[in-house]
């Protein structure tokens, strides 16, 4: 069992060096790192290699299409120069100063009806010339807006991870809302605050690459062109997607109408985004050439391929380690140190996402263990749960596929990923854990 675990551990050291300190190109390092741990943990030759194209199978189907059309949605706006003027309203609503404030509470918002990446794709844009707006390094607002995609993701319903906790874990909708409701602002907040303290320098080469791209004269055009009708039209192939998928997700599945069937189908990711697309090239394609459309549609397609490769490649490494079934030699491990007692549920959660990669994972796999034996911990059900939601953000690293989307999206390299994003998730755990605790003082 330990061995096993050690192996994982081995494999995981290799992934990080390889990358970071021998420049193996990530696609690369992911594919061969997933490869040798199949066959290290006895899976066997064919079974490694089924896994393995199955998790990159898995991956791209649901997230593919949807970087291609975000991507394009992007181009569009980049090209009208809508996101620009997007980006000068918001500068003007918030002011420079409270921008990743402001980009946290939007992810938090965002993220409660939206999967992180794909929310992530649709905002790029603004958060690129917001970045050129503001002079402010990219993952500066990014991560900022990372903090809050996240914090939702795992912390809030209707989101699939946090009923899935619920309902294992027995705790009331209404509780549960209310308890990590708070402790997801904690988390946030230390989330954003590490980029305001440590990220605003975090100066990287697609940084002037994108001061290229814009141009200080561009900039100064898009102030001249601000009118609120002409922001909200580009906002709306943004806008429409996240509204659909938000009345998707509240839909309930029993209902057989014509409307609910309607909303449940508008609501799934990419028929949504697919949807903004269509606004985006409809307005695009008022002005211009059909041939210029053609050519957006190139573009996008040619900037996502690496995206989806490298994230594809992720989501492969991730597929193989829950394959091999080492989360569950962890579970038992932890079983077996119960005077652990209140940190059981935080430090099982964390190991898990460490290890695998994967948010939704460690919260099923944390809670099957946690729900049976929930009466016998020195804490409530509804702090076990919100323990459960912060250990889950510790820590994310080189077998996340949301680390490999920062990656490629803006060029990061990933050292500075584990200097900044990795480094954010411990802090936003911590945070979050700080406001477990203080609930527990009020009497929760």
């Amino acid at each position: 069992m330990l061995a096993h675990i050690a192996i994982l551990a081995v494999f995981l050291l290799l992934l990080i060096f390889s990358i970071s300190k021998w420049n193996i190109h990530p696609f690369v390092a992911l594919i061969l790192t997933g490869m040798g741990l199949g066959l290290a943990m006895g899976m066997g030759g064919e079974k490694t290699v089924e896994v393995l194209l199955q998790g990159f199978g898995d991956t791209l189907r649901w997230i593919a299409i949807i970087v291609i059309l975000g991507a394009f949605i992007g181009e569009v706006l980049q090209e009208t120069g809508g996101a620009l003027r997007v980006s000068d309203r918001v500068v003007a609503w918030v002011g420079k100063k409270n921008l990743p404030w402001a980009m946290g509470a939007t992810g938090y918002i965002v993220s409660i009806p939206v999967f992180v990446d794909v929310a992530y794709i649709l905002l790029q844009p603004v958060i690129e010339s917001l970045s050129v707006k503001s002079k402010k390094p990219v993952l500066y607002l990014g991560l900022a807006l990372t903090a809050g995609l996240t914090v939702s993701h795992t912390l809030i319903p209707p989101t699939p991870g946090p009923m899935a906790v619920a309902s294992m874990m027995n705790v009331a909708l209404a509780d549960m809302l209310f308890v990590n409701g708070f402790v997801a602002i904690l988390a946030m907040a230390g989330g954003v605050l590490w980029v305001v303290l440590y990220c605003k320098n975090a100066w990287i080469v697609y940084d002037e690459k994108l001061r290229k791209e814009h141009g200080a004269a561009e900039i100064e055009a898009s102030e001249s062109d601000m009118a609120g009708a002409g922001v909200f039209a580009d906002l709306l192939p943004i806008l429409v997607p996240i509204a659909l998928i938000g009345l998707g997700s509240f839909v309930p599945k029993e209902s057989e109408t014509l409307v609910s069937g309607l909303f449940r189908f508008t609501g799934i990711p990419l028929v949504a985004v697919l949807i903004g697309a269509g606004i985006a090239a409809f307005s695009y394609s008022r002005t211009v050439k059909q041939s210029s459309l053609n050519r957006l549609t190139e573009q996008a397609i040619v900037k996502s391929a690496l995206v989806i490769m490298i994230t594809g490649a992720g989501g492969a490494l991730g597929q193989v380690i829950r394959a091999t079934g080492v989360q569950n030699e962890l579970i038992t491990v932890f079983s077996e140190f119960p005077f652990i007692g209140m940190m059981l549920p935080f430090l099982i959660a964390a190991i898990l996402t460490t290890s695998t990669g994967s948010i939704t994972v460690s919260l099923v796999a944390t809670a099957s263990m946690i729900g049976p034996i929930v009466d016998t911990l020195p804490v409530s059900p509804q702090i076990a749960a919100a323990l459960i939601g912060c250990g889950s953000f510790c820590v994310f690293h080189a077998n996340s596929s949301f680390f490999w989307l920062l990656n490629r999206l803006h060029e990061v390299p990933p050292q500075t990923l584990y200097r900044t994003y990795t480094v954010q998730s411990l802090i936003m755990g911590f945070s979050g854990l700080l406001g477990v605790l203080l609930l527990m003082l009020l009497g929760f």
